[in-house]
C-alpha cells in the first residue's frame, strides 16, 4: 500500500521558502504540516503565502498547527479572559484551515481539566464541525490532561495526534496508539535520545522501535487514509545540508512504510 508522506515546512533551515517548497516536493513528499502563526513567519512567510507556494509545487496541505503562546495554554481551562481568547484563536485555525483545505487542526491542552475549558471545548467542536475539519489533540509531556479529555468528551470532531518523539521522550511506557488509536488522524513523526524532545530522525540520533510504531499503525483501520507526516528539525547539526537532512528525513518514511506493509500482508 501507497501511503501518503509529509514533513513540517520549517525543518531547522533558514531558507528561501520558494526553493525549499520545491526540494521538499523533488525529494518525493505529497504534503505539509503548517502553521499560520506569525510568530513563524520570519520562517515561513505568511499562511497566504505558504498556501499559494503549495499550490504551486503540487504539495496538499495536512494539518494546520493551532496558533498559541505557551505560557497562555493552561488558561484554557480558566474562567478568564486569555482563556477566551484561546478558544477564538482555535476557532480561527479550523477557519484557516478550512479555508485552504487542511485535513485537520492539530491542538496543545495543557493544564488541569475543569468544567469550563470543557464548554470552551465542546463550543470549538461544534465549530469544527460545521466546517468539517477534525480538531486533533496531541500528546505532549503530561498524559492526564489528554485522558481526561477522552474520558470526559463524546464529540464525532474530537481526534487524536500522535507524536512519536514526545512518547519517546516523556511517556515512552504509555501506549498512547493502543488507547487513542481509533481517533486518529495525524502524525507527528521524529525520533530524539530518550531523554530531550529533539526532532530528529535516524542516523542523526534516535532510540524509538519503529518495528513497534509500525506495527500498532498497521492495526488501524484509517491507516490508508493517516499521512506520514514528519515534524523535524535540524537544531545543531551545521555540517548536514538542507538536502541531506531532508533526503534521510524521505529514506525514514520510506522505511517506515516499507514496515507497516510488512505487518498488513501478514
Amino acid at each position: 500500500m501507497k501511503l501518503n508522506k509529509g514533513i513540517s515546512f520549517f525543518f531547522g533551515y533558514i531558507s528561501d521558502t520558494t526553493e525549499r517548497a520545491n526540494l521538499i516536493k523533488k525529494i518525493g513528499f505529497d504534503s505539509i504540516i503548517a502553521s499560520q502563526d506569525s510568530k513563524f513567519n520570519h520562517e515561513n512567510g505568511t499562511i497566504k503565502q505558504q498556501i499559494k507556494l503549495f499550490n504551486e509545487v503540487r504539495l496538499s496541505p495536512s494539518s494546520l498547527h493551532m496558533t498559541y503562546t505557551t505560557e497562555e495554554l493552561p488558561h484554557f481551562w480558566q474562567d478568564d479572559e486569555i482563556g477566551e481568547k484561546i478558544k477564538r484563536s482555535i476557532i480561527n485555525d479550523v477557519l484557516t484551515a478550512s479555508k485552504y483545505k487542511f485535513k485537520s487542526v492539530v491542538v496543545h491542552l495543557v493544564g488541569e481539566y475543569t468544567k469550563i475549558g470543557e464548554k470552551r471545548l465542546y463550543e470549538i467542536l461544534d465549530f469544527c464541525k460545521t466546517k468539517s475539519i477534525p480538531l486533533a489533540i496531541e500528546n505532549l509531556i503530561k498524559r492526564k490532561i489528554i485522558v481526561d479529555v477522552f474520558n470526559n468528551i463524546n464529540h464525532e470532531m474530537l481526534k487524536f495526534c500522535f507524536d512519536s518523539g514526545h512518547q519517546n521522550a516523556f511517556d515512552k511506557d504509555f501506549p498512547y496508539l493502543e488507547y487513542f488509536g481509533d481517533k486518529l488522524v495525524a502524525l507527528h513523526l521524529h525520533d530524539n535520545n530518550g531523554l530531550v524532545d529533539e526532532h530528529t530522525i535516524p542516523p542523526f540520533s534516535g532510540t524509538i522501535d519503529w518495528d513497534i510504531i509500525a506495527k500498532q499503525l498497521a492495526v488501524l483501520p484509517q491507516i490508508a487514509n493517516i499521512s506520514l507526516d514528519y515534524e523535524t528539525l535540524n537544531k545543531s547539526r551545521k555540517n548536514v545540508t538542507e538536502f541531506e537532512f531532508i533526503s534521510a528525513v524521505k529514506q525514514h518514511s520510506d522505511m517506515l512504510e516499507e514496515k507497516i506493509n510488512k505487518y498488513l500482508n501478514k
